[in-house]
């Protein structure tokens, strides 16, 4: 298993590198960050990074479309440094905690001086969102200087309401650390009447900048929620959002009493989106991880995915149908723009589906971390049955198999994990899979 481990790690670090070889496409930086800062420092350019996982396939589509695209390298080599940081990597984890990266891809746009103008993230076949990206970026880096006159006045204008809100905006718009966001909000939330405070605009604006739930704005709306949910729209999903950053924010950090208030906080959020549950508990899950607590995880993963095993087809089908309504009430409300989405009646169908292939992403997840973790054959036979129920519920994912073969491996089913292993290895081909995923599973397959 080591063996495997090693040799998927080095197929995947050359598979990332082999598209920064496209000469039309955006070229990397080849020194290290000080020296792409004090680059951009003398250019007075932003620099492009680019945060990727190995194992992200956004992150291998990214490399494969997007950027050895003629018409993107013209944009990004011509206005930007561009770097790439391996998130796993000893630079990209301390990078990854400095600046808050929470997912892969993850794109951030950082003047000479470190600090972010912008960022972004995912993937997009259509070229078109990521330039806009750049010229986003680009805006925002010639407006920075009114953001730098407010930092500087601060002290001196900190009693005046009018700019508190304005400077809460731009902090929110700059995306700025999270301490910093907090300490203007919360000054300007210990400031207001209890008039202010039920007014819509001035609760849009603290909505908007809350960061954490150590936040008073957090709880005071929290406490509040039936008087405030009456005029603001998605208010469930805004402090839900909260608290899985708060959930984000413990496990880069390993913060343990934050991790406790998130955990208290999590269950206080009121008629919370569909999704909500999942997403706590696979939150839940990795700070357990991350911090050596297996025999956290183990427990509480055998009683949720026990329950979850327990819907039926019917109720998954009303939840997906729920779930559906509930994505394009967002639209049709006009709270977002179809407009702004490439090929939105393609979107949609997606759509139809989207919660039962959430909680088959979760299932498959946790059956992995059970594959890569679990040492009681009780335990891996439990993650045989989620990784199964997964493949049944997104046959068409070639990642399931692939974990479900590792885990018939372990628990002595070798006919199984065989046969698995090469529906996997068929619908990767089928697929038009990335040519290293292919050759990763021919070689786990040679190993079973």
């Amino acid at each position: 298993m080591t063996k495997f481990k090693i040799v998927t790690g080095c197929l995947l670090f050359f598979f990332t590198l082999s598209a920064q070889a496209q000469k039309d496409g955006i070229r990397f930086f080849n020194g290290n960050w000080k020296k792409a800062l004090a680059e951009a420092k003398e250019s007075k350019k932003l620099i492009f990074v680019d945060v990727y996982a190995g194992w992200s396939i956004p992150c291998k589509k990214m490399e494969q479309e997007i950027y050895p695209l003629k018409v993107v390298g013209e944009k990004y080599n011509n206005h930007f440094i561009n770097y790439q940081l391996d998130a796993e990597g000893r630079e990209g984890v301390s990078f990854g905690r400095k600046y808050q990266v929470k997912g892969y891809p993850t794109y951030l746009y950082i003047d000479g001086n470190g600090d972010v103008v912008y960022r972004g993230g995912g993937y997009n076949d259509n070229p078109d969102w990521f330039l806009k990206m750049a010229d986003t970026a680009l805006y925002l880096y010639k407006a920075k200087e009114t953001m730098l006159v407010y930092q500087a006045t601060y002290e001196s204008r900190k009693n005046d309401k009018l700019f508190l809100m304005d400077y809460i905006n731009k902090l929110a718009l700059f995306e700025m650390p999270e301490d910093t966001i907090d300490k203007v909000v919360d000054h300007f939330f210990s400031q207001l009447t209890p008039a202010e405070l039920k007014d819509t605009l001035i609760a849009g604006y603290l909505l908007k900048a809350i960061a954490t739930v150590k936040s008073p704005v957090f709880h005071y709306i929290i406490s509040n929620q039936s008087f405030y949910s009456g005029f603001t729209p998605l208010l469930s999903a805004t402090l839900g959002n909260v608290v899985l950053n708060s959930y984000s924010k413990a496990i880069a950090t390993k913060d343990e009493r934050l991790f406790q208030q998130t955990l208290a906080a999590s269950s206080r959020v009121e008629d919370p989106p569909l999704k909500y549950p999942y997403a706590i508990f696979l939150f839940e899950n990795q700070y357990y991880l991350t911090t050596g607590q297996m025999d956290q995880v183990i427990t509480r993963a055998s009683a949720f995915m026990d329950s979850t095993c327990r819907i039926g087809e019917k109720e998954m089908a009303r939840r997906d149908q729920q779930q559906y309504e509930n994505d394009m009430a967002l639209y049709t409300s006009g709270i977002m723009d179809s407009t702004t989405v490439p090929d939105f009646p393609q979107v949609k169908l997606t759509w139809r589906n989207s919660y039962s292939r959430y909680v088959a992403g979760g299932m498959n997840r946790t059956a992995e971390i059970f594959l890569q973790h679990a040492k009681q054959k009780e335990d891996l036979q439990k993650a045989c049955k989620w990784a199964a129920i997964s493949v049944n519920m997104e046959p068409d994912n070639y990642s399931y198999y692939a974990v479900l073969a590792g885990l018939y491996s372990k628990v002595g089913l070798k006919r199984e994990a065989v046969s698995t292993m090469e529906s996997a290895i068929q619908i990767a081909y089928d697929q038009g899979a990335p040519e290293m995923t292919i050759q990763v599973y021919e070689l786990a397959l040679k190993k079973l």
